[in-house]
């Protein structure tokens, strides 16, 4: 008999082709999930589902609907909102946390799921089929070769590597949890790949005034994050970068973008932004003015630098350390190296 997943199942893993067609029948279109009273229920609960990403506040099975249409509803206008406001990182920020959302809901099954089912694979059959639709045969202790690799692309974990792994007649060798933990990052790059989605600008404008507040949350969010800015901490692309500017030389446009995207997201004034600049070369204040509003925001669409995997993609990783290798963002290592910063100064305090 075939299986067919409950609503309930469906619920944990919305991202999946069978529940967008069940919210689908339910909503067939977008006026049906902005429309009347229910519509600004599904709002509300689908900006609480962007701050708990922000803020990563809450666990698997704790707050959130349990209403299952109602999960589903809001992970889809979730989608919505997000591409309105169009910011990388925030885009990140709402994958990553559903991405955990599906992997506490696959490893705590048994707790939740009054349908799980075993099967011989030492897997369930709802995990079976969630891996099946991400492009992944699941078998007990085993992953092909090919498989293996694209998963672990964005991963830098030292276990996952494939020099670490043994390989056997073209399978890879790993237990339970890892393929959980595999599962869990397909589904944030599958999530993420396809995002921002297209959105009427009538929708976008229909709730613009929650975009803005979400924005103003997410701003106060990173200026807590990041706090006074320290060049100190700058990662070395950033760092090579600056100098750069200092020594006289033009930016590429690449260049200029990951700069000024990534001091407007420690916090850096536009002003700030634009005097580092005035020692280049070509330096036009108007123009630069200009650049500098559009890219953090002036044009309607706030960016977030650029990650290390598009950081090298356009040459811009120069000089990586030990610590660049444990993070995949230039504002992790940001965060990082500014913490070890004032854990060292307080040590040296109390000495």
């Amino acid at each position: 008999m075939e299986y067919t997943p409950s609503a309930k199942e469906l619920s944990n893993f919305p991202f999946l082709k069978n529940s967008k067609e069940y919210i689908r029948q339910k909503y067939p279109s977008l006026d049906n999930l902005f429309s009347g009273d229910r519509g600004e229920i599904l709002i509300k609960q689908s900006l609480n589902r962007i701050r708990d990403a922000l803020f990563a506040k809450r666990k698997y099975g704790e707050g959130g609907s349990s209403n299952p249409e109602d999960n589903i509803a809001s992970y889809a206008l979730a989608r919505v909102i997000i591409s309105c406001l169009n910011d990388r990182q925030l885009i990140e920020r709402l994958t990553r946390y559903e991405a955990e959302q599906a992997y506490q809901a696959i490893v705590n099954e048994e707790q939740w799921n009054e349908n799980f089912q075993l099967e011989d694979s030492g897997f369930s059959r709802l995990c079976t089929m969630v891996a099946s639709e991400l492009g992944i045969s699941i078998k007990q202790n085993q992953m092909p070769l090919v498989d293996y690799i694209e998963l672990v692309s964005t991963i830098h974990e030292d276990r996952f590597r494939l020099v670490n792994r043994i390989v056997t007649k073209g399978q890879v060798q790993i237990n339970e949890f890892e393929m959980y933990d595999l599962l869990r990052e397909r589904i944030r790059v599958i999530t993420q790949r396809d995002l921002p989605i297209k959105v009427p600008s009538v929708f976008c404008e229909k709730i613009a005034p929650h975009l803005a507040e979400l924005q103003k949350v997410y701003q106060e969010k990173m200026l807590q994050q990041f706090g006074k800015i320290e060049e100190s901490a700058f990662p070395p692309c950033i760092q090579a970068l600056i100098n750069a500017i200092t020594s006289g030389a033009n930016l590429t446009h690449p260049g200029r973008f990951s700069l000024t995207s990534f001091l407007h997201n420690i916090g850096m004034e536009k002003l700030q932004i634009t005097e580092l600049f005035a020692r280049a070369p070509d330096f036009d204040r108007e123009k630069t003015m200009y650049q500098v509003g559009h890219i953090i925001g002036g044009g309607g669409t706030e960016y977030s630098a650029p990650g290390c995997a598009a950081m090298r993609t356009t040459g811009l990783c120069i000089r990586p350390d030990n610590l660049c290798e444990q993070i995949n963002h230039p504002l992790s290592y940001y965060k990082i190296k500014k913490k070890r910063m004032q854990r060292s100064i307080k040590e040296k305090k109390v000495e």
